[in-house]
């Protein structure tokens, strides 16, 4: 089997809840049988999500992904998630050559954070799918700031 050194890392990380891109390039290296994943992937975090949509190795395909990434799916996962008062959420694949969008969220949340800060609680909510997009713009904005920014 490869990756003898550590025969259970690829455990650890599924277990951790790692990038299943990553997990599952651990996996093909050190799993000499996918059924030694089915116990595993089963107390990992991010079992029930995925439940339905994994491969025999436990990752989620590419395609399946693809499918769900939409300019609705992100608005509303971002309203539900961040509490939002105003979301706008612009594909912009079409003028480029791979999956990307921009969006504008407007929350309370933002209230007394720097802008780093804001991204990071966007980025945080969308974390499962930000590695399928690969252009993402954002603006974060408080609704104070969204109120002034409509009256110009």
């Amino acid at each position: 089997m490869a990756g003898a050194k550590s025969p259970d890392r690829w455990k650890a990380r599924l277990l951790e809840g790692g990038s299943t891109a990553s997990t599952y390039a651990l996996v093909r290296a050190e799993v000499a049988s996918p059924t030694e994943v089915a116990p595993v992937r089963a107390q990992s975090p991010v079992a029930g999500v995925l439940a339905g949509v994994l491969s025999p190795l436990g990752y989620r395909p590419g395609w399946h992904t693809a499918m769900e990434l939409s300019a609705e799916y992100l608005r509303e996962k971002l309203q539900r998630d961040l509490e939002a008062e105003h979301v706008e959420v612009e594909d912009t694949t079409l003028n480029r050559c791979a999956c990307s969008f921009r969006v504008l969220v407007v929350s309370a949340k933002f209230e007394g954070k720097p802008l780093l800060q804001r991204h990071r609680l966007v980025n945080a909510c969308l974390a499962e799918e930000l590695p399928q997009i690969h252009a993402f713009e954002q603006k974060t904005l408080t609704p104070e700031q969204w109120a002034r920014e409509r009256q110009k």
